[in-house]
């Protein structure tokens, strides 16, 4: 039963950690890495209690660890210096200052996004983002001359 068991949960975690590399989330290799770890030391060492708490101090630490490296490579200054060179197209209007925009290449991982903008824009203007407020980028129409 104990080895069985064990077995299930090394393999949980394996599973957990190839979905990683399929998914770069930052989500599942902790928590992989975590059932992999605790399901070794409970083979070797029998201690129930001993397992769970390598379970959990793994997972804890592999999350505050994943998430102080995302706010690094993807804080919001770079990801504002990265969307404010896109031009986006209009595609939809959500409410009267709220738009969706379409980004040719992606913006942030993103081909779609939704916008701010004061001016009214229509179907098909060209924007370029020249901020972030709160949840929404803040766009303004450009001109053909300037995209080109």
């Amino acid at each position: 039963m104990k080895v069985s068991l064990t077995f299930i949960f090394f393999l949980f975690g394996a599973l957990l950690v190839l979905l990683e590399l399929f998914f770069p989330t930052f989500y599942f290799f902790p928590l992989g890495l975590a059932f992999i770890l605790s399901s070794v030391c409970y083979y070797f060492s029998s201690s129930l209690v001993g397992s769970l708490f390598l379970f959990f101090a793994v997972t804890v630490l592999g999350y505050w660890l994943s998430i102080r490296y995302v706010r690094r490579v993807k804080g919001k200054e770079s990801l504002l210096r990265e969307l404010k060179r896109q031009v986006g197209v209009v595609v939809g209007r959500l409410d009267q200052f709220t738009y969706e925009i379409r980004f040719p290449l992606g913006a942030g991982g993103e081909e779609l996004w939704n916008a701010y903008s004061e001016e009214e824009l229509s179907y098909g203007d060209r924007v370029k983002v020249v901020g972030i407020k709160g949840n929404k980028l803040v766009v303004e129409k450009v001109s053909d001359a300037e995209v080109g």
